[in-house]
């Protein structure tokens, strides 16, 4: 369902879903206020979503029909709960008000429909919810934990990927999916070291640095655990504090440029990999693993593994062999 509230309804063709849904809810708000005309002097303020001008929370009948809509909208930024936690506080509404019938079934949703599963936050189910959740995670990037921040981003390029979605470079930079200037990151690293004082991590520092060589990395898994190192080594020096203010964060320091990393390559379980290597692969291996009728859909006359159909195939193997083949590419 598109994001839409009380006064972006309709003929209210919504509303009246959910107060047959709610009926807890309809005898509280049978007196709002639903003039349209009213809407353009609300201040943003007066808005649990103040920067799209959504879900009204400026009385309690409002505050109370924006949360029935915010329920039925995939993916908002935190503050927009907490507004609207804050507004049901304030006008002292009972909770039983504002909470929405639970429904047969579906009961819960799985969670890879998150983006961010723990938090069960950022729903995405339909190509709109990516480009909004795409939003949100940019413009919420510096109020989430280090381990979200990436989780989210990951999740999102996936999702867009499924979807046929074109995303913001900067989206793929922060999923891990782009090269590495190895000067910039050793300059990133350099300045934590100036910034604790203790030998022993400023030695660390130094060690990590001399991990980077001169030139571009493409290989993600070696990024992933050097940003993965800098993250622990931060956290324990202390210098959390300083990300998104004096130093860049773990995935903005690794991960310095906006140029994708190579198109071909494939995921596998969470490493990518590249198409080239696994076609490398002798084909007596891709026998066994993927079966003889498989096996000729990607090989040639000459029995040599196809780079162009083994792509085609790729997607469609099940997670128990991309794990295995995961640890026969070095």
């Amino acid at each position: 369902m598109e994001t839409r509230d009380q006064y972006h309804d309709p003929a209210y063709a919504t509303l009246y879903l959910l107060l047959q849904e709610n009926p807890q809810a309809a005898d509280f708000v049978k007196h709002a206020d639903l003039d349209e005309n009213q809407i353009g002097a609300l201040p943003n303020s007066a808005f649990a979503w103040p920067e799209r001008r959504l879900f009204p929370i400026n009385n309690a009948e409002n505050t109370v029909l924006s949360h029935l809509y915010r329920e039925k909208c995939a993916a908002v930024p935190i503050e927009v709960d907490e507004n609207l936690k804050r507004a049901v506080e304030i006008y002292g509404v009972n909770t039983a008000v504002t909470r929405t019938k639970v429904a047969a079934a579906p009961i819960l949703e799985p969670d890879d429909m998150y983006l961010l599963p723990r938090l069960k936050r950022l729903r995405v189910k339909t190509a709109e919810d990516v480009k909004v959740a795409e939003t949100i995670l940019l413009e919420q990037y510096p109020r989430l934990g280090i381990e979200d921040r990436a989780e989210g981003f990951i999740n999102l390029v996936k999702k867009a990927r499924d979807m046929g979605v074109s995303l913001n470079p900067e989206t793929h930079r922060m999923a891990g999916m782009t090269v590495c200037t190895t000067k910039l990151a050793c300059d990133f690293i350099e300045a934590r070291r100036c910034a604790t004082k203790d030998p022993l991590f400023q030695r660390a520092y130094e060690k990590l640095a001399s991990a980077f060589h001169q030139g571009e990395i493409q290989d993600r898994d070696e990024l992933v655990t050097a940003a993965d190192t800098l993250a622990k080594l931060d956290k324990m020096a202390g210098l959390e504090k300083h990300y998104d203010r004096d130093l860049p964060d773990p995935i903005r320091t690794v991960f310095n440029t906006t140029t994708k990393i190579a198109d071909d390559n494939v995921d596998l379980a969470g490493r990518l990999v590249s198409m080239a290597k696994l076609a490398a692969l002798p084909s007596s291996f891709w026998g066994d693993v993927v079966g003889p009728d498989m096996l000729k859909e990607i090989t040639d006359k000459q029995g040599n593994v196809d780079v162009t159909k083994l792509a085609q195939v790729m997607p469609t193997l099940p997670l128990d062999l991309k794990i295995i083949l995961k640890h026969q590419v070095p």
